[in-house]
């Protein structure tokens, strides 16, 4: 999977793998120094997913807070009655 398809969940789990691995003591260095520069990346997507995500949230509210409020009108002429059955 390309890191364009990767999903945020699918990516915070990879980041907790490979913190998981930078805590072994026994990390080889070459490897440490890859999971690092890929943590980097995965960070950097995650942000950029919440950064799209926030903009699409902003955007739903502002377009319910542009249309208007359907007009209700407690205003009646006509007596209401409730029936409460048996009473």
């Amino acid at each position: 999977m390309s890191d364009a398809e990767i999903g945020y969940a699918d990516a915070m789990a990879e980041l907790e793998s490979i913190l998981d691995d930078l805590e072994d003591d026994d990390l080889d260095v070459d490897v440490l120094a890859s999971r690092v520069e890929r943590a980097s990346t995965l960070i950097t997507l995650c942000r950029d997913r919440i950064g799209a995500a926030r903009v699409q949230v902003e955007k739903v509210v502002a377009s319910l807070d542009a249309a208007e409020p359907p007009e209700i009108s407690l205003e009646t002429d006509d007596d209401i009655t409730l029936d409460l059955g048996d009473e």
